[in-house]
């Protein structure tokens, strides 16, 4: 009979006790439903975790991720689209209109022409195209007794310093008019200026002086050396700048320079003249030589303003008749300085306003020099040099 091997004892468990192998096993079927029951749990809870976290993300999310999130989202179409990507960024768009459209608006404007900026750099004032001397409203000149003078005076040389204007418009009554010149760069501000303060306004129509090698017209002057085209294109010219203004004049800041050889004085400004008349403009001669045959006034007396405040007292002084006698006076004023827009100023409030009556030049208006004016000529006025 033969032995078994040393190496055929019996295994762990088999020789554990009964006792043994039923605890082993009532643990690791314990352990088993607990396990099992844990990951039960879990999975029952995993949806609703997700569901408590998943809201919260999508207002913090950037614009991009919020529509990646509510397209990957099992909700109806339209609401996908409510707040799709193009959506999304409309929000934005009336904030940033705003900052982008008038950015790409300034280069127009800055290419505008110097003279509108000119014209915008002072507080605004109605549009000088559209007032005409027959929509602009004055009050009616005033009556003037048959017992006292009446003068009517133009500052010539108006425009030129915004200061100066500034100083005219504030201390000089309004019936007393302006000359402007048609090369004043922003000659429409400056007319409507002196329209909003209710005055007249004659532009200077550039001419061959009676001197020209002392008096330099610009580069459109009319007269002596141009062809009739020359002429009329520098008319118009002219015109164009004098929109709105009640007339033209031969006469500038530098005085009357027509008399002895002056176009005005010559046979062949009489058309231009009469084509200034049928434009319904006055035509304002600086004297009595210019032979004005057309529809408006002649200066009667000139004062250079350009001197000291005695001089401008005395002329100023002289200028009413010594005899009493009334009379019409046309005084014509320049240039504009500030000693002169001082002086005059005191004078009009002084003791010889009560022998006047300050009247707008229009109030002398007739067909020729010819006729009413013509008697009430000062010879012994005195002139302006040149």
């Amino acid at each position: 009979m033969q032995n078994r091997p040393a190496s055929s004892r019996a295994g762990l468990w088999q020789r554990l006790p009964v006792i043994g192998r039923l605890l082993i096993a009532f643990w690791a079927v314990l352990l088993a439903g607990g396990a099992g029951a844990a990951a039960l749990l879990f999975h029952q809870q995993k949806p609703v975790v997700l569901a408590k976290t998943t809201p919260p993300a999508r207002p913090e999310a950037p614009p991009a991720q919020n529509a990646s999130s509510i397209v990957s989202t099992p909700v109806p179409k339209e609401a996908v689209r409510s707040v799709s990507p193009s959506e999304v960024q409309q929000p934005a768009t009336p904030v940033a209109a705003p900052t982008v459209i008038p950015a790409k608006a300034v280069p127009p404007t800055l290419a505008a022409p110097s003279t509108a900026v000119m014209q915008q750099a002072l507080p605004s004032v109605p549009s000088p195209a559209a007032a005409s001397p027959a929509a602009v409203v004055r009050p009616p000149p005033p009556t003037v007794p048959a017992d006292q003078t009446a003068i009517a005076i133009v500052l010539q040389g108006f425009g030129y310093s915004d200061a100066l204007t500034y100083d005219v418009l504030s201390r000089i009554p309004a019936p007393v008019a302006v000359g402007i010149s048609p090369y004043v760069s922003n000659i429409g501000d400056i007319i409507a200026r002196a329209h909003a303060s209710h005055r007249e306004v004659y532009v200077t129509l550039p001419m061959q002086s009676a001197h020209p090698e002392r008096v330099d017209e610009g580069p459109h002057a009319l007269g002596y050396g141009n062809s009739a085209a020359d002429d009329q294109r520098e008319l118009e010219w002219c015109l164009s700048r004098a929109t709105g203004a009640e007339g033209l004049t031969d006469a500038s800041e530098n005085g009357d320079d027509q008399p002895g050889g002056g176009y005005a004085t010559s046979p062949d400004f009489a058309p231009i003249a009469s084509f200034i008349s049928s434009k319904g403009l006055f035509y304002l001669a600086g004297s009595a030589q210019d032979g004005r045959r057309t529809r408006g006034m002649t200066a009667t007396a000139w004062i250079d303003g350009d001197t000291d405040a005695a001089t401008l007292d005395s002329r100023l002084a002289a200028l009413l008749p010594q005899d009493g006698k009334p009379t019409k006076i046309l005084l014509m004023v320049g240039p504009v300085t500030p000693v002169m827009i001082d002086r005059l100023a005191n004078w009009l409030k002084g003791p010889a306003a009560g022998r006047f009556v300050l009247v707008p030049p229009s109030s002398f208006v007739d067909s020729g020099i010819a006729n009413d004016q013509a008697a009430n000529l000062l010879s012994s006025s005195p002139v302006a040099p040149l």
